[in-house]
């Protein structure tokens, strides 16, 4: 039998609100449940130390897709649905910047770049700034083919698509940053806390594991924030896991890059972090090895990035792994967020397709008020 006093039986088995998942998803639909609900109680289950899933374990770009992604993604959805969802992306990373404070979560405005090693891959730019005229009244993409040989890259590049809607944060210190915002709220945390099981009805109860005990706590509504986690929960979902890998290198005095760097239609990217090169991706040499929830490092991948760093990025500095982590995404049959009651008391959103960081505040805001409909 758990070892709880009447103080806590009190306080911590009944909740307004439970979410589960303390990533940008659930952290954010918090924050607007408690701000438009101040007397409610509003509690986080996080099973992590920090959140398990992609939004600390990322590369810390704030983006919507550059012209190669968009241009894949176009043939998935159609025209006005990409200018929708690129709309989504982009006004979601805004909404997160001035929720938080460009201060508080290491902001910067560095821009996006593309890698090209065909120069025919600029063909499509005009006509991605043409259908995305309307959201960011002017032209999104520019050459800049020019700086290759500032930042160094080998002859292998080709063309370099500057974006100069995006840029960069530190996730780690928007994750700190969120929390502050959510504990001013009055919203209480459980971490390292397992969900066993749920189950809907009018007050919905969760059923979790905390220090080795099973106890369960009787909630108003249950918010599922646990994105590529939700088929644990929701079997029918549409949501297919996808891991990440991500490695830094170590540290090269007074070397730096301006800008953050994405190549083969996305599913590469790097940045630098102080001294050090960032890079991540390549999950396309492996898609169905990486459809996986278990955290875990892919040798071919990551012989893959080794060798992108030091043949093309930075073929001057002889880089070495200093470490590396991986981070699981969702993915699905759309690019487009589920958002949705998926049972009685019981709310969900998921499969954010790999833009977490930019859409993660936006959907929490758009699941908080489906929840106080």
């Amino acid at each position: 039998m758990i070892n709880l006093s009447i103080w806590e039986r009190n306080t911590l088995e009944q909740f307004d609100l439970v979410v589960i998942g303390g990533g940008i998803v659930g952290l954010s639909t918090a924050y607007h449940f408690a701000k438009t609900n101040p007397k409610a109680s509003v509690v986080i289950i996080e099973r992590g130390a920090t959140p398990n899933g992609a939004s600390t374990k990322n590369a810390g770009f704030v983006c919507f897709g550059s012209v190669s992604e968009l241009v894949d993604t176009e043939e998935e959805m159609g025209s006005q649905a990409l200018a929708n969802l690129v709309e989504k992306r982009y006004k979601g990373g805004l909404q997160l910047r001035k929720l938080l404070g460009d201060d508080k979560i290491g902001s910067a405005p560095v821009g996006g770049y593309e890698l090209l090693f065909n120069s025919k891959d600029h063909n499509e730019r005009h006509r991605m700034n043409e259908l995305l005229q309307p959201v960011f009244n002017g032209p999104v993409f520019s050459n800049s083919s020019d700086k290759i040989g500032q930042y160094g890259f080998s002859n292998k590049v080709k063309g370099l698509i500057k974006n100069s809607f995006e840029g960069t944060i530190d996730t780690g210190k928007m994750i700190r940053a969120f929390g502050k915002k959510n504990s001013e709220r009055g919203v209480y945390f459980m971490n390292k806390t397992e969900v066993l099981d749920i189950q809907a009805g009018p007050k919905p109860e969760v059923q979790i594991m905390l220090q080795g005990e099973s106890w369960t706590i009787k909630a108003g509504k249950v918010a599922l924030c646990t994105n590529a986690f939700s088929s644990k929960f929701l079997p029918s979902a549409d949501v297919v896991p996808g891991r990440g890998l991500v490695l830094v290198s170590k540290s090269v005095p007074g070397w730096t890059l301006d800008g953050s760097f994405h190549y083969h239609n996305g599913y590469n990217y790097f940045r630098s972090v102080g001294n050090r090169l960032l890079l991540g991706g390549g999950r396309h040499l492996d898609l169905s090895g990486e459809e996986t929830t278990e955290f875990g490092i892919n040798e071919l991948i990551l012989n893959q990035l080794k060798e992108d760093m030091n043949d093309f990025i930075a073929p001057q500095l002889e880089l070495e792994v200093d470490y590396q982590w991986s981070g699981i995404m969702a993915f699905g049959n759309t690019k487009a967020p589920e958002i949705s009651m998926v049972d009685e008391g019981i709310y969900a959103a998921y499969r954010l397709g790999g833009m977490g960081v930019a859409l993660g505040t936006g959907v929490g805001q758009s699941l908080a008020q489906l929840l106080d409909g």
